[in-house]
């Protein structure tokens, strides 16, 4: 008796691959060849927190994240979210899926005896069964490409609660890592971005419906970090017209880099940065708000606080973009290696 082949996807939802697969390898490669890629990346880092932390139904605030010099969003003691630790660090498609005190790790678990009980929270030694409960039930899965046994993992976890708190969150942590996580793009919120903007009840569809929102919401958080992107890119080359009709750039054109990799900056983190009084950080800041490259949104006359002026990440659909043009000069962005990495085979 022959084998029986898996079942065919429908058209529809080939095509819905398709652009999502497209849409996570456009990421990829602006993450490569943009000349904004980097104030880029720490702004694609602090959407995807904001993005789990509101399906976790906590809102972020600004001053829980701060972007560290390297361009990387540390949150605070006071970032609620569950199992945040997580968000952007490594493990393996094989320890996600066969090494349950690994996964527990990755995801910040206790996994030790707990001195204190907490009502509707699951012990440790309760866990690892769970865990292991739900690696079998996804190892009977029928056959399918990475993004969409991504969303199908997911939605199995969230049917299983292995860890009984903070199950939605590790549910989009698991499936982005095990879909988008694969490119270099997402740090584990990427889908969550999409399916805040998205919408659609993907907390409890199934089949072919949760399918569609889930690569939905890939193309939809792809696209959200591709337009911040054109904004970027685009301040970067308004902001390179002013600073070219200046005789003397100071520390003006680093304090605007430092502004595009933040959602606001003050003249109390202006003058730790560039080892500045006070005086002058406020000097250097009110100089680029009077040539509009900042703007001041309190509106107050003390503890004032400035961004750059773009609109931040909003839904739109897939289109053609513009080439890239290196706005600054090429040393201005210094390369990463990791930006190099191939994404994992599919």
């Amino acid at each position: 008796m022959m084998a029986s082949s898996p079942p065919l996807l429908d058209p529809a939802l080939l095509l819905a691959y398709a652009d999502a697969q497209t849409a996570l390898a456009r990421v990829e490669e602006r993450l490569r060849l943009s000349p904004v890629r980097l104030p880029w990346k720490a702004r694609m880092a602090l959407a995807e927190r904001q993005a789990l932390a509101g399906i976790d139904a906590y809102e972020l605030p600004e001053d829980a994240v701060t972007i560290n010099g390297r361009g990387r969003a540390i949150t605070s003691a006071y970032d609620l979210t569950h199992w945040k630790h997580a968000i952007g660090m490594p493990i393996t498609l094989d320890e996600l899926m066969a090494d349950p005190s690994a996964l527990l790790a990755w995801l910040g678990a206790e996994t030790g005896p707990s001195d204190e009980h907490i009502p509707g929270r699951r012990e440790p030694w309760e866990m690892l069964p769970a865990i292991e409960a739900w690696s079998k039930a996804c190892q009977v899965l029928p056959p399918s490409p990475p993004l969409l046994h991504g969303g199908r993992i997911a939605a199995l976890w969230r049917q299983f609660a292995p860890l009984a708190r903070g199950d939605v969150v590790a549910s989009l942590l698991i499936g982005d890592r095990w879909g988008p996580g694969r490119w270099n793009g997402s740090q584990g919120g990427l889908t969550a971005l999409g399916l805040q903007r998205a919408g659609g009840p993907w907390k409890i569809a199934s089949g072919h419906e949760l399918d569609h929102l889930w690569l939905g919401a890939i193309v939809a958080g792809a696209n959200a970090h591709l337009d911040l992107e054109v904004q970027l890119r685009s301040y970067a080359q308004r902001a390179a017209l002013h600073l070219a009709d200046r005789r003397r750039l100071g520390r003006l054109k680093d304090v605007i880099l430092f502004a595009m990799a933040r959602p606001a900056i003050t003249s109390s983190q202006v003058a730790k940065q560039f080892g500045l009084t006070s005086a002058g950080a406020i000097k250097l800041l009110a100089t680029a708000e009077a040539e509009g490259l900042l703007i001041e949104r309190t509106g107050q006359a003390s503890f004032r606080s400035y961004t750059i002026p773009v609109s931040g990440v909003a839904p739109s659909p897939a289109r053609s973009r513009p080439p890239v043009i290196d706005l600054f000069e090429p040393t201005i962005w210094d390369d990463e290696g990791e930006n190099h990495v191939p994404p994992e085979p599919l």
